[in-house]
C-alpha cells in the first residue's frame, strides 16, 4: 500500500542514511525485509507488528531497531493515527559509528518517554532537509544509543588506552576548527568508532568535539571583533554557516551578543 503520506529523504553527502516520514500510511503491506539497519520513531497510533517470527504490538513514543535482512511487516489498528520515520542505515556506517557489524544487531526497542520522544522527533526534522554536520550526527549518534549499550557490546577498553588517540584528535581540531570538519575526519584521524570518539572526548576535556570546535571559532571570532571586520565576515572567517548562526552561537558561549561584545572596544 502506498500512500500521499510518505516522503523520502536522503541525507549525509554519501547517502548512507535515508529517512521516510510517513503519516497516516503504511509503507508496505507486505512482509519484507531492508539491505540497511531499520530505527523507527513511532509518533502515534498502534500497530501488530511481525519481526522474524515473533508478534509485538507497537504502540507511539518506542523506539526500536531492526536489523539488515530480517524479515518484518506492520499491521496499524487504524491508518489514519498511524504516524512513523524510519532511519535506513547503511551498515558500514554503523559499523563505523558503533563497531557492530549488522549481524551482530539484535532486534529491540524502548519506550521513550514524550521529552525524548521529542527531542528526536525535532532532531529528525532538522535533518530532514539538511546535509547532516558534526552536531546533527552527534545527536544521532546519541539518541541510537538508546537502543543498546555500545560500548557493553564493544570489547572494553580502557580511557587511557586511547588517550593518544583523543590527544591526536584534539590537535587535529586545534590545527582545522576553521575548516569543514566531519565525524568521518575525526575517525579518520582517531581511529576511534563515532560514537566511543563523543564519549570518550567529552570525557577527557569537558566537551563533545562539536562544543569544542564551536568554542575554538567562537574565540577565533572574539579576536575579529576587535577589528573593523564586518560580522557577516567575521562570522565566514570564523566557521560559522551564517551571521545568524554566529551570534546565536557566540551568545550561548558568551552570553552576550557578537554587537555587545564588540561595543566593549574602541575601534
Amino acid at each position: 500500500m502506498e500512500g500521499k503520506g510518505i516522503r523520502y529523504y536522503f541525507n549525509d553527502m554519501n547517502g548512507n542514511i535515508e529517512i521516510k516520514n510517513c503519516s497516516n500510511s503504511v509503507h508496505s503491506s507486505r512482509a519484507h525485509f531492508h539491505n540497511e539497519v531499520s530505527i523507527a520513531l513511532v509518533e502515534s497510533g498502534v500497530s501488530r507488528t511481525e519481526i522474524g517470527d515473533a508478534m509485538y504490538e507497537i504502540t507511539g513514543n518506542t523506539f526500536l531497531i531492526i536489523p539488515p535482512g530480517v524479515v518484518h511487516k506492520c499491521n496499524p489498528y487504524n491508518y489514519n493515527d498511524w504516524n512513523f520515520r524510519m532511519l535506513y542505515i547503511s551498515p558500514s556506517w554503523f559499523e563505523s559509528a558503533f563497531n557492530i557489524k549488522g549481524e551482530q544487531i539484535k532486534f529491540s526497542y524502548v519506550k521513550l518517554n514524550k521529552t525524548t520522544s521529542l527531542a528526536i522527533i525535532n532532531l529528525l526534522n532538522n535533518i530532514e532537509n539538511n546535509i547532516i554536520d558534526v552536531e546533527g550526527e552527534s545527536r544521532l549518534l546519541n539518541s541510537i544509543s538508546l537502543l543498546f549499550d555500545a560500548e557493553n557490546t564493544n570489547k572494553e577498553i580502557s580511557k587511557i588506552t586511547y588517550q593518544r588517540q583523543l590527544d591526536k584528535t584534539k590537535e587535529f581540531l586545534d590545527a582545522n576548527y576553521l575548516s569543514t570538519i566531519t565525524l568521518d575526519d575525526l575517525i579518520q584521524v582517531s581511529g576511534i568508532s563515532k560514537y566511543y570518539l563523543i564519549r570518550q572526548f567529552e570525557n577527557s576535556y569537558g566537551l563533545s568535539p562539536h562544543k569544542y570546535i564551536t568554542n575554538l571559532r567562537v574565540n577565533h571570532s572574539k579576536e575579529l571583533l576587535k577589528t573593523s571586520m564586518d560580522f557577516s565576515a567575521i562570522a565566514l572567517e570564523s566557521g560559522f554557516y551564517d551571521q545568524s548562526h554566529f551570534s546565536k552561537c557566540f551568545k550561548e558561549y558568551t552570553g552576550v551578543t557578537p554587537k555587545k561584545y564588540r561595543n566593549n572596544f574602541t575601534l
